[in-house]
């Protein structure tokens, strides 16, 4: 089978994230087994035109700003040119708008809405561009198909217009072989992971770590990360003289030694589509802590496998990590819960359950 993918970065673009490693981790097994596979995405600083990485045949074109108009005005160009067998768009911020172009079997995959919390993270009349947008999902891609990552997105797509049966939940993966815990005390160190924007919540951990040192000032935040948000995150643990270090991006084994060690992992983001962090936390033997919003309810059992702090409530996420340092028989109850959640996720298994809907959705646009 020939699959055409829309995404806006690949894997290798500096601002690659949560949707590039799924895609990627998802479908280059793809590759091994025969399938071909074309992805379109924008091209970044001394980035080539093209390459393959691990099978995947990478075109890069257009920058974050025109890389969506970029899209609709070549995908008939591209179908024509490839001939796929199915087309998926990954839908994220501004649609590509694709079922307009193309009428053949198509997928549109996607991790999140930002809804109002893009009003948080730009300058407002992008963020209106960006939520009306959003809106225009339930006109034109009201007979798509769907794969989402938790219920809170297939929750907000059903809110939209698009009908219940017609949207697949397929949680992320996680890459058990190297992420799993070790046997060593624990430091005094709690652990934030991600890209540093706004949205993301950086300066938000930061104050509830603020809050936490009056109890236990022996304890540090380490962010771990990089981003168009870290002057100013910098910044304000400056101008408050907060125990916070910066680490800048890591590669994977880097981040594994960190939340093997780490105390506590909070997650303060104001959305997300799932929190793969989250996962990869429990997975390495590391309590949660996580903001109670969109995506990381899904990802963070209360309870069980972590605890929710009230939204945006930086005075309860201090007591929940404050519980979690002094109630050893919480602390494992939640470590084992999130030990045995996160063996429950295998990025195989995501690849199959892709590779299955593909085929459902050919089958069914070829016999029509």
């Amino acid at each position: 089978m020939k699959i055409l993918i829309l995404n806006w970065r690949d894997i290798k673009h500096p601002r690659a994230g949560g949707a590039e490693i799924r895609l990627h981790e998802v479908y280059s097994p793809l590759t091994k087994l025969g399938h071909e596979i074309v992805l379109y995405s924008c091209s970044f600083k001394n980035s080539a035109n093209f390459e393959v990485i691990d099978g995947i045949n990478v075109y890069r074109l257009g920058n974050d700003w025109t890389f969506a108009l970029l899209c609709f005005l070549n995908l008939r160009k591209w179908i024509n040119l490839h001939k796929p067998d199915i087309v998926i768009e990954d839908l994220n911020k501004l649609p590509f708008y694709s079922p307009i172009v193309y009428k053949g079997p198509l997928l549109i995959q996607m991790h999140h809405l930002w809804g109002r919390s893009i009003f948080k993270e730009t300058f407002w009349f992008i963020a209106f561009f960006v939520w009306l947008s959003e809106k225009s999902i339930g006109i034109f891609y009201r007979k798509c198909r769907f794969s989402v990552v938790s219920p809170s997105t297939k929750k907000e797509l059903v809110q939209l217009g698009i009908p219940d049966n017609n949207i697949n939940i397929i949680y992320n993966g996680a890459d058990l072989k190297k992420y799993y815990p070790v046997n060593k005390e624990k430091e005094k160190v709690i652990i934030w992971i991600g890209r540093l924007q706004k949205y993301k919540g950086p300066i938000e951990a930061c104050k509830i770590i603020a809050l936490l040192n009056d109890d236990f000032p022996n304890f540090k935040l380490v962010i771990i990360g990089d981003g168009p948000f870290k002057h100013k995150v910098e910044q304000f643990v400056e101008d408050n003289k907060l125990p916070v270090i910066f680490t800048g991006y890591l590669d994977k084994l880097e981040k594994i030694k960190w939340l093997q060690k780490a105390s506590v992992h909070i997650q303060s983001s104001y959305k997300e589509g799932w929190g793969l962090s989250v996962i990869e936390a429990n997975a390495c033997g590391c309590p949660v802590v996580a903001n109670d919003t969109f995506g990381l309810r899904d990802s963070c059992r209360h309870n069980e496998t972590g605890l929710l702090y009230k939204y945006n409530d930086f005075n309860d996420a201090k007591e929940k990590i404050a519980t979690l340092l002094t109630d050893k028989i919480l602390n494992k109850k939640i470590v084992d819960g999130g030990l045995k959640w996160a063996s429950s996720f295998c990025w195989k298994k995501n690849s199959e359950e892709i590779l299955n809907l593909i085929t459902e959705i050919y089958s069914m646009k070829e016999n029509q």
